[in-house]
């Protein structure tokens, strides 16, 4: 395998939001743009699902580490939470 073919993958952060149910997702993907695609679209019922249809809002590089977007995706998750608790 040479160099040029070996490919890190990037990791983002994305925030939606649904106006029909007045809240905020977060997650993260190496793929920002299918995963919206799924949350809008897939067959599965899940928390999503329930909420469509999502508003890409922002999307955050996170670098090459899994474990880096999952950490940055807890804590903002952790923040909105906290925020929510203190109105």
């Amino acid at each position: 395998m040479s160099a040029d073919s070996f490919c890190l993958m990037e990791y983002y952060i994305y925030i939606l939001y649904s106006e029909t149910s007045d809240i905020y997702y977060v997650g993260y993907s190496d793929d920002f743009k299918r995963t919206f695609e799924q949350h809008n679209h897939a067959d599965k019922l899940t928390f999503t699902s329930k909420h469509r249809p999502w508003i890409l809002k922002a999307v955050y590089s996170c670098g090459t580490k899994q474990s880096d977007a999952m950490k940055i995706e807890k804590f903002i998750q952790n923040q909105k939470t906290e925020n929510s608790l203190k109105n």
